[in-house]
């Protein structure tokens, strides 16, 4: 079994501020798959946990009945809210962790996860998932992935980059070693072991600034670990976006996936 990354809440205390602009949107398609696949008819609740920035639970809002954002990152909680400030009013959003679990939040139709999934003990939170969902409900896991293809040549160079600098993050390494689970298996495991994977794949245009937003967005390359090198890492990063973009624009795959996860 993988040992749990260590719960650090204001991990990304110094990247929240760069997330909604670095990190790809999931595709709109997606949500809408997702929410059919569901059954979502606007009666249902939603839990959504590590909310980060809030997309998720707005992206479903006219969905649902009612929604509770959960993340432990004051900040991301502050973008989250101002995010859904006057659109969502159905959401609620929570301080909070995968760890503050409890009957007390209520019961939902469907708990989703977005790029958080890694940083929970995940088969604890799987298992007080399983008393706090529905019979007929869901766990859905969503991410998104960037190809290497052969119209973005730039993108080998940019990861490979990135990765250089993210090495002295001892929870990107212990992600990246053989110990390592897969979220699949991880669930399959757990009590929901009925798995379905939807992706959406498109090809977007992307803003130098964007990248160099996402590479700042990650907690593995924050300005508390890195100091001065993060200067070095964006200016060698830049170099490299402008020798292959137009007018500061590249062109991205981007394959946006939700594991929808059953009983």
């Amino acid at each position: 079994m993988t040992t749990p990354i260590p719960f650090v809440p204001d991990r990304f205390k110094d990247n929240a501020v760069h997330y909604l602009g670095g990190r790809a949107a999931y595709s709109p398609r997606l949500i809408r798959r997702v929410a059919q696949a569901c059954n979502l008819d606007g009666t249902q609740r939603l839990l959504d946990l590590g909310c980060g920035p809030g997309q998720i639970s707005l992206a479903f809002s006219t969905w649902i009945a009612a929604g509770v954002a959960i993340d432990p990152a004051p900040e991301m909680l502050s973008i989250a809210s101002g995010l859904g400030l006057g659109i969502a009013p159905n959401i609620e959003y929570r301080l909070g962790s995968s760890y503050d679990l409890s009957p007390a939040l209520g019961q939902f139709q469907i708990a989703v996860i977005g790029r958080a999934f890694h940083w929970m003990d995940r088969p604890d939170t799987l298992a007080c998932l399983d008393k706090l969902i529905d019979p007929a409900g869901a766990v859905v896991l969503f991410a998104t992935s960037h190809p290497d293809d052969p119209p973005t040549p730039w993108f080998t160079q940019y990861r490979a980059l990135l990765e250089e600098y993210a090495q002295s993050d001892p929870a990107r390494v212990q992600r990246q070693s053989d110990d390592w689970e897969s979220h699949d298996s991880v669930l399959l495991k757990s009590p929901f072991t009925s798995l379905e994977r939807v992706s959406i794949v498109e090809m977007r245009r992307v803003a130098v600034e964007s990248l160099l937003a996402r590479a700042m967005s990650m907690s593995s390359l924050s300005r508390e670990r890195l100091g001065t090198r993060l200067d070095e890492l964006l200016e060698r990063t830049r170099a490299v976006l402008e020798a292959h973009a137009q007018d500061g624009w590249l062109d991205e795959r981007v394959d946006s996936v939700a594991l929808i996860a059953r009983r």
